[in-house]
């Protein structure tokens, strides 16, 4: 009889755990079809269904979560009004909105994480589908700029640093930050998937008379005037830890003298944000052309054999293990060339 209870009880406290998930449910179906727009003003059910061609039953069982867990409110006359907090942070035309955070955790990170059973089974790891999320990857990168561009900021003021090679630059949105703050900058980035490249380019077209892009494998880029700074966010669990030394080389043949790099990524061995690190890790070892997150150690390995040496490393996000750590070209002594590998 105890046993029952006992069992009862962690039923009862998984299902109470489970609960949060509604919110991240309820906000993704909302984001994703636009409704908290469609109830930006009080709107009648059926009315809504109709106009936007959705399954009124459906659109109903929505609407019984959202009143339940308060994203939705009911008028007195029976109307829906989406609550003004997520109008504002979970609204597609909303500027403040994180909704593609949540598309990217509940259609990318969530399915694979559920496929781990059949994966740890022996079941064929999986390809990342670079083509359809590098576009979503890109711009949830854009909210960690936010956090990241004052630091990389202050980089630039203290260094006068006058010229910026963005490696794998997404959506460019650095680079648009530089330029608006010193239009004298020269600016170049390179971003390999053309989708992302060509939204970068309309973002940046106030900025051409600074800001330069190219689509290519950065692996092969090369300029003809080296940079000051060379920045690498959020790139290296694209590539097995031997290639990222490579990648380092690279940066470093493309700086000039006491140039500096600035490498933005979740460490796995961070002293904060493990629970996120583990989990970043689970999901990119279910991919084949994913790698695991770079520790402190590694880089530090990496930067020895590439030639640069660690000037800082500050925290960006911190229950998330995302920190930048910044490298600077060092002029190389011949007994040090032995120890790199470029």
């Amino acid at each position: 009889m105890i046993h029952d209870w006992i069992k009862l009880w962690r039923a009862r406290s998984w299902m109470k755990r489970n609960q949060s998930f509604l919110y991240t449910w309820h906000a993704y179906v909302g984001y994703t079809l636009d409704l908290f727009n469609a109830f930006q003003q009080a709107e009648d059910t059926a009315r809504v269904a109709a106009r936007m061609q959705l399954n009124k039953l459906l659109l109903e069982r929505w609407i019984e979560v959202g009143l339940a867990i308060g994203h939705l409110k009911r008028k007195r006359d029976g109307k829906i009004i989406s609550s003004r907090m997520l109008k504002q942070y979970v609204s597609k035309e909303s500027p403040y909105s994180v909704g593609i955070l949540l598309k990217e955790m509940l259609e990318l990170h969530i399915p694979v994480l559920l496929s781990y059973p059949e994966l740890m089974r022996g079941k064929k790891s999986k390809l990342f589908a670079e083509e359809e999320f590098a576009y979503t990857v890109a711009e949830t990168s854009t909210l960690i700029e936010k956090l990241a561009f004052p630091k990389i900021h202050q980089v630039l003021k203290r260094k006068g640093i006058r010229s910026v090679l963005d490696l794998g630059c997404g959506h460019a949105g650095y680079l648009q930050k530089m330029a608006s703050k010193n239009p004298e900058m020269r600016l170049t980035g390179v971003e390999k998937n053309k989708e992302v490249y060509e939204e970068a380019l309309k973002r940046c077209n106030e900025y051409t008379q600074c800001i330069e892009l190219f689509q290519g494998d950065l692996k092969q880029f090369t300029i003809s005037e080296k940079v000051e700074l060379i920045m690498m966010n959020n790139l290296l669990y694209y590539f097995p830890p031997k290639e990222r030394i490579d990648i380092m080389c690279k940066a470093n043949s493309l700086l000039t003298n006491g140039g500096t790099l600035v490498i933005i990524t979740p460490l796995s061995d961070y002293k904060n944000g493990n629970a996120f690190a583990s989990a970043f890790n689970s999901f990119m070892s279910a991919h084949e052309n994913l790698y695991p997150l770079p520790s402190y150690k590694e880089i530090q390995n990496a930067a020895v054999q590439s030639g640069f040496k660690i000037e800082e490393t500050r925290p960006i996000i911190k229950e998330g293990a995302w920190c930048m750590i910044c490298l600077e070209k060092k002029a190389v002594a011949a007994a040090e060339q032995q120890q790199m590998t470029c």
